[in-house]
């Protein structure tokens, strides 16, 4: 908790929960004003699509210039337009397609701000303190999810749209003058004279190069597809085993960050350094076991509320314990000149797999009953991590990614 990382915290707290009540607030509105669940979900998409599109290549900036000047550059773009964004709706001149275009404009600017976090990390703290600080960071996030979720309603019903957009928007600037008072260490001492191209090309080349780190983003995508997943699950089964579906749905996602908070909590004062590879491979299997235990739930028992609750508590702590630990191992055996753009696939990927799952899984849920579904998804989650397990070998390198690559060969495998 040196200087450096509680400003990043600070700043990710206050941007973190304007940012929830934000997302309350436009979901509310659109749905208030067009009462078109489509257009809602187009909304949705506009948030996403951009960031999505432009990680595959956003990673390359990430490394070629100022880290700093990124984080606090986005965050002042952001804080601007949701002031201007809370202005014109104040003026009554904002429509569905005015805001399609402001989340289009949060989502590039989300592409080059959210891989740069975990790049900066490790420029700020003790390589033996990784596991810790991340836990802190997701400790952060968790607590701004249940916190700025349940203030962020509460702030609509009182203060009005206008007001909380434009709490949304000071949030940011508040976030960017914390960010301004980081010291951060160069990524890369000496000025890189590769074109922006090969740059990206250098990237790809030594993710590609790197079987460990293909498994470890491999269970990036798996791991996030199966949050997906388990947002789709649950309002099926809180409208099946209760007559209050919108109360029980409401305490399963209460579980699910508490269970996450929790996690990131004993994670921050417990996590022992060079142990992530176990946890994260042991965590995913975990995950998989607990869903796959809900086979044992009988939705007609008195008990099958207590006993989805318990499970989705648990799912969330062992979630969040493999979230932290691939975080880390790739802080850690990534060259930090290469780790914007491996964040950046990261992101990209963990973006793209949630809301593939929500589409997957919907469909199966029109065919298959949850109580068969879940506990089957569970043990094939399983299985995958079990199988990654044996994928993964680190290899000691001989020479660095960046001097490789400047000579024109392929990467070698991250230690």
């Amino acid at each position: 908790m040196n200087r450096n990382f509680k400003l990043l915290l600070g700043g990710q707290l206050v941007s973190q929960v304007g940012d929830k009540f934000h997302m309350i607030a436009l979901a509310l509105w659109v749905l208030d004003t067009t009462g078109s669940t489509a257009k809602m979900g187009a909304v949705l998409a506009a948030s996403m699509i951009p960031s999505v599109l432009l990680g595959f290549f956003s990673g390359a900036v990430i490394d070629r210039y100022s880290r700093k000047l990124i984080i606090v550059g986005t965050d002042i773009i952001r804080g601007i337009v949701l002031l201007l964004f809370a202005w014109m709706m104040f003026a009554g001149q904002v429509d569905f397609y005015f805001i399609l275009a402001l989340q289009v404009v949060l989502s590039i600017n989300a592409a080059f701000f959210d891989p740069t976090i975990p790049s900066v990390i490790p420029q700020i703290v003790d390589k033996s303190q990784l596991g810790r600080a991340n836990a802190i960071h997701q400790g952060v996030y968790s607590f701004a999810m249940i916190g700025g979720a349940a203030l962020g309603g509460i702030a609509v019903s009182t203060l009005g749209y206008v007001w909380v957009f434009a709490l949304d928007g000071l949030s940011f600037l508040l976030s960017a003058v914390f960010e301004s008072f980081i010291k951060i260490p160069s990524a890369s001492p000496e000025k890189d004279k590769r074109s922006f191209t090969s740059d990206i090309k250098a990237g790809y080349a030594y993710l590609f190069n790197s079987r460990p780190l293909l498994v470890v983003l491999f269970m990036v995508m798996i791991i996030h597809f199966f949050v997906g997943a388990i947002e789709v699950f649950m309002p099926v089964i809180a409208n099946t085993i209760s007559d209050n579906g919108a109360e029980t749905l409401g305490l399963f996602q209460a579980a699910l960050g508490v269970g996450i908070l929790v996690m990131s909590i004993l994670l921050s004062r417990f996590s022992v350094s060079g142990k992530e590879k176990e946890s994260l491979f042991s965590s995913v299997a975990v995950m998989g076991c607990i869903q796959a235990l809900t086979w044992f739930i009988d939705p007609e028992n008195d008990f099958a509320l207590a006993g989805y609750t318990a499970c989705i508590f648990l799912w969330g702590a062992a979630m969040i314990r493999a979230a932290v630990s691939f975080k880390t191992l790739l802080q850690t055996h990534v060259d930090n000149t290469y780790s914007g753009r491996v964040f950046a696939i990261a992101s990209t990927i963990g973006n793209a797999s949630i809301p593939a799952a929500m589409i997957m899984f919907g469909l199966l849920l029109d065919y298959i009953e949850y109580s068969n579904l879940l506990p089957t998804s569970g043990l094939i989650l399983a299985t995958l991590g079990l199988i990654a397990f044996t994928l993964f070998k680190e290899e000691r390198k001989d020479s660095t990614p960046c001097d490789q690559a400047q000579k024109g060969e392929s990467a070698p495998e991250p230690e």
